[in-house]
């Protein structure tokens, strides 16, 4: 008799036998690590086309870009002892940051012998990466009204070492492979004491009064000429560590703040931030859009900022100049 069950149900019912016990037990760490790492820093994606791609996890996740390099020069000996094409060059690298979780590098290579295919699930060497969410039926709706591809539905391990867990994955518009996964009540092997990561409760969604606020006394400390007045606003405001970077540079600290600032008004007299559209909100960060110019001009440069908040107060901030007119 030929039994025909969903690729779900087989799934989730097959998975609970793994031996998980002893694979557990193999993974005991020593006693001392051979290297103290604090945790993972990025993971890497090679992508066709770093523009397309960032726009992908910046308007689907909310990911926000931190570093851009273009047509970075590498020579044979850099290609050799990275196992690299002869003739192939690093056309963008750009890295995002994905929440409250790990980075994401995003890079970009041309070579007419680099392969274009995707690797199979179980080639040595392919790889993937999961994205925390706590409602993973909302998240697959919201992929599916949007043209993703999503493999499965949602497949709930109620089983073993992994029950609470619920997964499915998806293809990026470029093919790649990538994992929702959701636990928010956590797994049953967790009951060990060891526990997996989870997003960190104060970087939870901020509420739009809180946003319209801080946004509010940002600009304002941004077109304030008053030193002490800039500094009342800044102490109430930001972290005592804050960073702002901009594409002049990086600065660290309040002080620092208020003197990039009141030299960035000596340099441009009678020019005012004027913020465009409202602040968008995704988990701890805000995405501000402004124009920076004269009352003739008042469009003349155009940009965003991304703020990341911290107990209510503005830990980083990331600056994007999108457009300077003549």
């Amino acid at each position: 008799m030929k039994i025909n069950l969903p690729l779900v149900a087989i799934a989730a019912a097959l998975l609970p036998l793994a031996p998980a016990t002893a694979l557990a037990l193999d993974a005991k760490p020593a006693s001392a690590p051979v290297v103290d790492v604090v945790g993972i820093d990025h993971v890497g994606i090679n992508v066709p086309d770093v523009a397309a791609a960032s726009r992908f996890f910046t308007e689907m996740f909310g990911f926000q870009p931190v570093t851009d390099m273009r047509d970075v020069p590498v020579d044979a000996a850099f290609r050799k002892t990275f196992h690299m094409h002869d003739d192939t060059k690093v056309k963008a690298i750009r890295m995002l940051r994905a929440g409250d979780g790990a980075n994401i590098e995003l890079f970009q290579y041309e070579s007419p012998h680099a392969s274009r295919e995707q690797p199979y699930y179980d080639d040595i060497g392919a790889s993937h990466v999961a994205l925390y969410t706590d409602d993973i039926d909302k998240a697959v709706a919201a992929l599916r009204s949007k043209g993703i591809r999503v493999l499965t539905d949602p497949i709930r391990m109620t089983q073993g070492a992994t029950a609470g867990n619920a997964w499915v994955y998806f293809l990026t518009p470029w093919g790649s492979k990538l994992e929702l996964v959701s636990y928010p009540k956590g797994q049953a092997g967790e009951a060990a004491g060891v526990h997996l990561w989870r997003a960190h409760p104060s970087l939870a969604s901020l509420d739009r009064a809180t946003v319209d606020a801080l946004v509010s006394n940002y600009v304002g400390m941004l077109n304030d000429t008053d030193a002490a007045s800039r500094a009342r606003i800044i102490d109430r405001y930001y972290t005592d560590d804050t960073v702002f970077n901009d594409p002049e540079g990086l600065i660290t600290g309040k002080a620092e703040l208020n003197t990039l600032v009141g030299k960035l008004q000596a340099a441009n007299k009678g020019f005012v931030f004027r913020q465009t559209g409202t602040a968008t909100i995704q988990n701890s960060a805000v995405r501000v859009t402004w124009t920076f110019g004269p009352a003739s001009q008042p469009g003349k440069i155009a940009g965003e900022d991304i703020l990341t908040i911290v107990d209510g107060k503005i830990a980083t901030t990331t600056v994007f100049l999108n457009s300077v007119a003549p």
